[in-house]
């Protein structure tokens, strides 16, 4: 399942250049710390995905990101 959510917290990726990991905490633009390269995120366009065992009848879960 997929859904769009508010970011509130600390958003972890890699760097496009470097591969190296970024934390952005609400600011949309960082300076890689290993190769200095800006990196910018979109966080209205982050992505979460919900995993986890199936209901054997298939119910409909909801969850409140807010």
């Amino acid at each position: 399942m997929k859904q769009k959510a508010k970011v509130i917290g600390i958003v972890i990726t890699s760097c496009p250049c470097c591969g190296n990991p970024i934390n952005f905490d609400r600011q949309i633009t960082k300076v890689c710390a290993y190769c200095e390269e800006v990196v910018h995120i979109d966080l209205d366009k982050v992505e979460v995905s919900l995993r986890g065992p199936s209901t054997a009848e298939n119910k409909r879960v909801r969850i409140s990101m807010n």
